[in-house]
């Protein structure tokens, strides 16, 4: 089977989610999910193994990290649907139930229309074309632009450290550092990727901007791991 994955971000129920192409399928880490929806991931990842279709689709995938390798359970993106369908809204966060609620009239509504008129649609909406604006900024103020994704590297790192402390005492803010952590990544790299080429002119003196020149040289230094250096920017 081929390792090779390619991703790129989708917009899920207002939730902007990581997805990954391997061998022809489109996967998406499901631990986020839950959390963003206030579910317990454990509880869902149970649910998710006793289901005989989702856990056919299981796709078990490694991210390294700062603190060592992190396990990613996904599934098919063609499964979310049918996996939120079966959430207990009861046990969502309160301010997302009537979004969930509106979700599930609309899967019975499909439901109903593909069983008795033989497709089920809902109107589309053509996106907006937003046109890109020229932007003059001072020298300064593009380093301000280092200086915060230097300043987003630093709680990584803190981030990673705290992470396993944080399970080993079974505090639940253990998933949450994860979490994060996963994410900063992904963004540190996504953003070094933007922002290097736009900052490849500037010459920083180390003893009159010590701050800036720790920032911009960080940055050029890094190396992005995981997804922060396989997301389309």
């Amino acid at each position: 089977m081929s390792t090779q994955i390619s991703t790129q971000t989708i917009s899920f129920n207002n939730q902007a989610l990581i997805t990954f192409e391997q061998n022809g399928t489109h996967y998406t880490a499901m631990k986020p999910i839950c959390e963003n929806i206030g579910l317990t991931w454990h509880a869902q990842y149970e649910r998710i193994k006793r289901d005989e279709i989702l856990s056919q689709g299981i796709l078990i995938i490694r991210i390294p990290t700062n603190g060592g390798d992190q396990q990613m359970i996904c599934l098919p993106i063609e499964y979310l649907n049918g996996w939120l369908f079966g959430i207990d809204i009861n046990r969502c966060k309160p301010e997302i139930r009537e979004t969930l609620i509106k979700y599930k009239k609309e899967c019975y509504q499909a439901l109903h229309d593909y069983w008795f008129k033989g497709k089920a649609e809902r109107s589309q909406i053509a996106p907006i074309v937003e046109p890109k604006i020229p932007m003059e900024l001072t020298k300064k103020e593009w380093l301000r632009f280092a200086s915060m994704w230097y300043a987003l590297y630093n709680s990584l790192e803190v981030l990673a450290t705290l992470e396993k402390p944080l399970r080993a005492i079974g505090s639940p803010f253990g998933a949450t550092a994860y979490t994060h952590a996963t994410e900063y990544q992904t963004t540190l790299g996504v953003m070094k990727r933007i922002l290097e080429p736009m900052l490849a002119d500037f010459e920083v003196d180390p003893f009159e901007e010590a701050h800036y020149h720790k920032a911009l040289t960080t940055l050029r230094q890094y190396q992005p791991k995981g997804l922060g250096g396989l997301v389309r920017i």
